[in-house]
């Protein structure tokens, strides 16, 4: 008990406080809704009684867009009544906000071992810098933290050498959001070759779970059908290049560039795309040679990977809370950063949360939102990444050209 009160713990207190003070604004404002958690709610209710899952006219908006695994998911909260469901769920992330944090913490002190950084309370600034992004989560009900918090788990027990546990919940995470794909190449390249294989083979237990209320091969044929469909509808409304606020670097680099005038097919924004994504993939495998010598440098390879999702996904701005990890090993670095890294780290963290509508008013929102400022924020933060990492390889070969000359000598 003593050991919570330390004053090291100050970040714990700060979320526990703010999630109690906006729960009950949520609900003394009668705006505790969490619609996102409400569909999932009611297609796991749905799902129980075997009933059609998607495109129900009296959804309105709000239909269900995932998987029917996913659905499968929330069954637990739908048997309990939607308002103990809501109180649970927004507990369930404030936890998984402090558990991942701190998790974060401990990753950062094995990336990097010559760093005796104590200072806990940078997990505060971190949360901070996304506590826009996390309040939303919680506001919605959404899966995005589920999502950030499966990657970090993910991520400890690749470190721990233990590809079973690694696999089995990159796998839960794919049937949420398919932004996991995006670790596959990695852990081939890395030589994670179980990790990928048990990953290969949860999906497939996975993807027949709902066979357990959709018995029949019909019933279960028809409602992956009808998922698929949703799915190509929902990527089709979602190709707009040039939307205002379409955050991926693809947008960006666009709309902010001559590049604009030369995009006006889809096959040169196929090509232009492709080629991009080649550039980035030269980037990380960069980042990767450069940390070939570092200790424990999965961490922030993953880090990085993590922090390309919101870049390469067209979502909300949400999901730049998938920064998190890098802000956490940016800021355990801060001290040993130099003036302009310091000042494009504070950037960096202002860009990706501080637009915030009831401090921004309306207007100015809307204008930075558009504008995309979250992206910049996180090319800001990456660059801060390989400046760290470059630093790191530097150090290394000093030492061990040092030790040669010695041994020389």
């Amino acid at each position: 008990m003593k050991k919570i009160l330390e004053i090291k713990n100050l970040w714990i207190y700060f979320i526990l406080l703010a999630s109690s003070i906006l729960l009950f604004g949520e609900i003394i404002n009668d705006r505790f809704t969490m619609h996102d958690l409400e569909v999932y709610y009611r297609t796991a209710a749905r799902m129980i009684d075997g009933e059609e899952l998607y495109r129900i006219a009296a959804d309105g908006h709000y239909v269900y867009k995932y998987s029917p695994t996913a659905a499968l998911y929330f069954v637990p909260f739908a048997l309990l009544p939607f308002p103990v469901a809501k109180v649970i769920f927004w507990g369930l992330l404030t936890a998984l906000t402090i558990v991942v944090l701190r998790v974060l913490f401990n990753l950062a002190q094995e990336a990097f071992p010559g760093i005796n950084n104590r200072n806990r309370n940078i997990l505060l600034v971190a949360f901070l810098a996304v506590g826009a992004h996390v309040h939303r989560e919680w506001h919605l009900g959404q899966v995005n933290f589920v999502l950030l918090s499966l990657y970090i788990f993910m991520l400890v027990f690749l470190m721990k050498q233990k590809s079973l546990p690694a696999g089995v919940l990159l796998a839960v995470s794919l049937f949420l959001k398919p932004f996991g794909l995006i670790f596959y190449p990695y852990l081939l390249l890395k030589g994670k070759f179980k990790t990928v294989l048990t990953s290969l083979g949860a999906i497939m237990i996975l993807a027949l779970l709902p066979m357990v209320f959709y018995p029949s091969w019909h019933q279960y044929t028809l409602l992956n059908q009808s998922w698929l469909t949703e799915l190509s509808i929902e990527l089709g409304a979602k190709q707009n290049l040039m939307a205002e606020a379409n955050h991926t670097i693809f947008s960006v680099l666009a709309r902010y560039s001559p590049l604009q005038y030369l995009l006006a097919t889809s096959s040169s924004i196929k090509i232009y795309q492709l080629i991009l994504l080649g550039i980035i993939g030269l980037c990380f495998l960069s980042f990767m040679q450069m940390g070939k010598k570092v200790k424990n440098g999965l961490v922030a390879e993953v880090a990085v990977l993590i922090a390309l999702v919101p870049l390469f996904a067209f979502t909300s701005q949400n999901a730049f809370l998938f920064t998190l990890p890098a802000i956490v090993l940016v800021l355990y670095n801060y001290p040993q950063l130099p003036p302009a890294g310091k000042y494009m780290t504070v950037a960096s963290c202002l860009l990706i949360g501080a637009n915030i509508r009831d401090l921004m008013g309306r207007e100015i929102y809307n204008l930075f939102e558009n504008a995309s400022v979250y992206t910049f924020g996180t090319l800001l933060l990456l660059a801060m990444l390989f400046l760290i990492r470059r630093n790191r390889q530097n150090e290394i070969n000093q030492t061990h050209e040092s030790r040669g000359s010695i041994l020389h000598a």
